[in-house]
C-alpha cells in the first residue's frame, strides 16, 4: 500500500454510490485485480497523480504505457487496422468498464477509514531526540 500517498489525497471520499471526485483513496487502499496482473498487490504500478491533486488508473487513461509490450500487438494492429487509434480506445473502454468507471464511488466508508488509521500509524514513527 503507498502509505506517503494518503498524505497527498486533497479530496474527501465521495459518499458511497456518489460520483467519482479522483480522490484516489480506493486504489491507494487496496490495488484492484487489474493492478495486481500488472505484478504489485501493494502497490499499483498504474496509478497516477495528476498536477491538480486528483488521481486517476493508468490503465484507462493511457494503457499502452501500463500493460506488458507482448499483449500490445494486438490492440496497435486495430489501430493499424483503423488508420488511428481504435485498438487503444478500445482497451480503455475495457479497462474502464472492468473497473466500474461511471457507476459511483464503490468503497465501503467503514473500510475505508479503518485503511486511513493505518496509514497513519505508520507514518507516525516515535522519534527520540538524543538532546
Amino acid at each position: 500500500m503507498k502509505w506517503h500517498l494518503i498524505e497527498s489525497v486533497s479530496l474527501d471520499k465521495p459518499a458511497l454510490g456518489s460520483p467519482c471526485n479522483g480522490c484516489g483513496i480506493c486504489c491507494i487502499a487496496q490495488v484492484c485485480d487489474l493492478g495486481v496482473a500488472l505484478g504489485d498487490d501493494q502497490n499499483c504500478k498504474a496509478l497516477l497523480q495528476r498536477s491538480e491533486g486528483t488521481f486517476s488508473c493508468g490503465l484507462v487513461d493511457d494503457p499502452y504505457r501500463f500493460i506488458p509490450e507482448d499483449d500490445l500487438s494486438k490492440w496497435q494492429t486495430l489501430d493499424q487496422m483503423s488508420g488511428g487509434t481504435a485498438g487503444e480506445q478500445a482497451l480503455k473502454s475495457l479497462y474502464a468498464e472492468m473497473l466500474g468507471a461511471g457507476r459511483g464511488c464503490d468503497s465501503d466508508d467503514e473500510a475505508l477509514q479503518e485503511c486511513i488509521e493505518e496509514a497513519q500509524r505508520f507514518c507516525q514513527l516515535p522519534l527520540s531526540l538524543p538532546f
